[in-house]
């Protein structure tokens, strides 16, 4: 399989440009455009074929990069291995107790909480629902921590860097939802970019330390982006700086523990995909 910058640049340009170009469309052309296809919201199929461009732009470039061999290496990295499945509850149970320190930190400091009418198997259905519903969730893992982590963990030679940038594309490439204003999101956008920039370098030390498993991502994304979604607390710009904090601590702690672990190497590409 081969890696040159030329990939990094058709990953960016399918990525960027789908989302990019979809919005420009709906934002200059809306009045020639709604009419034919209806308002675009998170669940309409223009939207949702953008929100997926990071995933068909990570397949894509891997089929470049390796033809079919190469996108089957990257859908096995989905599938963790039998030494890693303690992640599971580790990762479980950091979403729950990030769940509650959202919703108890949002009563400590007098921020509203939503009248939760959910029973327990409610939770557990909406929970389920959400993974379809969370639309960047498998819309971006096979782009974002697929590829592009992993190509510039083999060009800095750093996680932390390249958990930071790929987060910061990452919510560069989320921009268009923030101005079409039918997407409907209460956040502020500077810090749901750094609250990106955040997870990603969190999830940094899980891809690493299950070498190079995009599955212990998809859960623990989809288990934090349900908190709100099952009423346990709303997702404001208050309760973003708690969700900043909560993963800089936790990224931190990942950091002293793997710091001086020699098992422990960069998941770069190609090497990772073909392990």
């Amino acid at each position: 399989m081969k890696t040159s910058n030329k990939f990094l640049y058709l990953y960016l340009a399918i990525a960027f440009g789908a989302c990019y170009g979809v919005a420009i469309v709906f934002i200059f052309f809306a009045d020639l455009v709604v009419p034919l296809v209806g308002e675009l919201t998170l669940m309409h199929p223009i939207a949702i074929i953008a929100l997926y461009s990071p995933t068909i732009a990570g397949f894509i470039t891997y089929y470049a990069m390796g033809g079919w061999k190469g996108v089957k290496d990257l859908l096995m990295r989905i599938v963790p291995r039998k030494e890693h499945l303690f992640w599971i509850p580790i990762l479980v149970a950091t979403a729950v107790v990030f769940a509650a320190s959202m919703h108890y930190g949002s009563k400590l400091f007098g921020i509203p909480v939503p009248d939760n009418s959910y029973t327990v198997w409610g939770m557990v259905g909406k929970t389920f629902l959400n993974l379809f519903q969370e639309t960047g969730l498998i819309g971006g893992v096979f782009g974002w921590i697929g590829f592009l982590l992993p190509y510039l963990q083999e060009k800095l030679k750093n996680n932390v860097t390249s958990g930071l940038i790929t987060g910061l594309l990452f919510g560069i490439w989320v921009l268009p939802g923030y101005i079409i204003s039918s997407f409907g999101t209460q956040t502020a956008y500077i810090y749901y970019v750094i609250q990106l920039m955040i997870f990603v370098v969190f999830q940094s030390y899980v891809f690493n330390a299950t070498k190079g498993n995009i599955f212990f991502y998809l859960l623990t994304f989809w288990l934090v982006a349900t908190g709100s979604q099952i009423d346990l607390y709303y997702f404001n710009p208050q309760v973003q700086i708690m969700q900043i904090t909560f993963f800089l601590l936790a990224a931190i702690v990942l950091h002293l523990i793997y710091k001086k672990k020699s098992e422990v190497s960069l998941q770069t590409l190609p090497r990772y995909v073909q392990a």
